[in-house]
């Protein structure tokens, strides 16, 4: 009898060589996001099949309220994709046109998300496949919308909490921020994140030596242009 450890050892083996042994497909998209209006509702966006293989594409729309996680969207048919399925041979690119069915005037921005997948198709010889899938935001934003960030600095149960609240239309998009004690960089993570229209966002930094400051200057990158403030530690 082959011992446990030995045959899962070899059915690992078997299963990376079938992945490295599998023809290997890798989608591109251009623009990587999407910006519409009441007065210019549609867009096109280019998938290209970077890949060895052919390869079969199914775009979806979903309506994106909060979170982008995939289990979070909403299936919507107010955000138009055609073709919906399209096959591609490798190295060959087509458009998608993207279209906002509605002409109903905004207030407040409406924002989607396109999901550009790879269909696996069963039958190939090769081994396994694994199923690409491209999340791009799309934008419907009427004229005069703007995020309006509220930022403030608090503690919880595992430390230091920042924190924006967007207050306007408009989403804010934090493409890369800082955080300052004295004027010196603290090392810590502040990833980037898409804040919708009336949605708030938090990052975990952990426990920090504030060594002594009852407030950390915030640098950050923005789709509002560069924001640098100094924001008061709540809770000590």
């Amino acid at each position: 009898m082959i011992p446990i450890r030995l045959l899962a050892t070899f059915l690992f083996a078997v299963l990376l060589l079938a992945a490295a042994t599998a023809p290997a497909t890798t989608l591109s998209v251009a623009p990587t996001r999407l910006e519409l209006a009441p007065d210019r509702p549609a867009a096109a966006v280019t998938v290209t099949n970077d890949g060895k293989a052919p390869v079969l594409v199914q775009v979806e729309t979903f309506a994106w309220r909060a979170s982008p996680a995939t289990a979070d969207l909403e299936p919507t048919r107010e955000l138009l994709a055609v073709p919906p399925v399209l096959r591609l041979a490798p190295g060959e690119k087509q458009l998608v046109r993207v279209a906002r069915r509605s002409n109903t005037p905004l207030q407040v921005e409406e924002t989607y998300r396109l999901l550009v997948s790879e269909v696996p198709e069963g039958g190939e010889r090769g081994g396994v496949r694994l199923a690409l899938r491209l999340s791009l935001p799309v934008f419907v934003t009427p004229p005069g919308a703007r995020a309006a960030p509220r930022w403030r600095l608090h503690r919880d149960h595992a430390g230091l909490v920042l924190e924006v609240r967007n207050l306007g239309t408009a989403h804010l998009h934090v493409r890369e921020a800082q955080i300052l004690v004295h004027g010196r960089v603290l090392p810590v993570t502040v990833a980037p994140a898409y804040v919708l229209a009336g949605q708030t966002h938090q990052w975990a930094l952990g426990e920090l030596r504030l060594e002594g400051a009852h407030a950390l200057g915030l640098r950050a990158e923005t789709n509002l242009g560069e924001i640098e403030l100094l924001v008061p530690v709540q809770g000590g």
